[in-house]
């Protein structure tokens, strides 16, 4: 009787009782509580945009390396590589790196800027310059004061690799290292860059609180070759960051210091496989 009665029934009208029927189901069972809730996709944190900078002005046997090799990293973190070959400025050349800093901070398109003198290899390909800043930032009584992070050599600062921060705060330091030299050569007297900087950061109380400071080792090391190191006295190892040849005139004879040592290091860097990114 029971199959009649259902024979009876419009398919709409049953199809619609099943589902009711099923649905009263589910509420009379109550919430799950032995299956734990999906956890939520975490938003990504947007990585920081980054310029490299580096210039060459003069013909060096290492030209051709020293370019694909930062070229090379910045392709592989999806960083923008800026390589002047002119200066135009009335100072000394070296100070030609505030002007290409100038203009990329003026652009507001990066956080971060981190400058590479062109006597330095990136040895390890696989580092991210971005985690060296968050983790130095992560450092600093005051991350968000930070402008600059810099490392020292036996010397005191040394300008081969160093971060800015990409905000027009920034410039006020390079600005004021550009009237040291102004006053310099009123006084018949040769300031570079560098001098110019670390004379701020001792004297300038306001500015240097901008200024932190950070191993030698992880953003600017130097070969055995050239034993001028900051007080943790620790030269590059195999799978450090950057290898920096400065002064490689006052360290090493020959007639070409810096190339011989570029051509004895090129085979300890470690690239990365270039079809990942090229």
């Amino acid at each position: 009787m029971l199959i009649r009665s259902l024979r009876r029934i419009p398919p709409s009208l049953l199809l619609l009782l099943v589902f009711l029927a099923f649905f009263g189901w589910q509420l009379s069972q109550g919430p799950n509580h032995d299956a734990p809730e999906a956890p939520r996709a975490e938003v990504g944190k947007k990585s920081p945009r980054i310029a490299v900078l580096t210039f060459i002005t003069q013909q060096r046997s290492y030209v051709y390396l020293s370019v694909k090799n930062k070229d090379h990293y910045a392709r592989r973190h999806g960083y923008d590589l800026f390589v002047d070959y002119e200066s135009h400025t009335e100072r000394a050349v070296v100070y030609w790196k505030f002007n290409m800093a100038e203009k990329v901070i003026k652009s507001g398109k990066y956080d971060w800027i981190w400058w590479l003198d062109f006597d330095t290899l990136i040895t390890n390909t696989d580092i991210k310059v971005t985690d060296i800043i968050e983790e130095e930032l992560r450092n600093a009584t005051n991350p968000n004061d930070i402008d600059y992070i810099v490392t020292h050599d036996c010397n005191g600062f040394n300008g081969g690799s160093f971060l800015i921060r990409g905000h027009e705060r920034s410039l006020k330091f390079m600005y004021d290292a550009w009237a040291l030299d102004d006053d310099a050569k009123a006084k018949g007297e040769n300031l570079n860059e560098q001098d110019a900087l670390f004379k701020l950061m001792k004297e300038d109380e306001a500015g240097a609180h901008r200024v932190h400071k950070m191993p030698q080792w992880k953003l600017n090391a130097f070969p055995e070759e050239i034993s001028c190191f900051d007080e943790l006295r620790k030269p590059w190892e195999h799978g450090m960051f950057v290898l920096h040849f400065a002064g490689a005139w006052a360290h090493v004879k020959g007639e070409d210091p810096t190339g011989y040592l570029m051509k004895k290091y090129e085979g300890d860097i470690i690239w990365g496989d270039w079809k990942d990114f090229y």
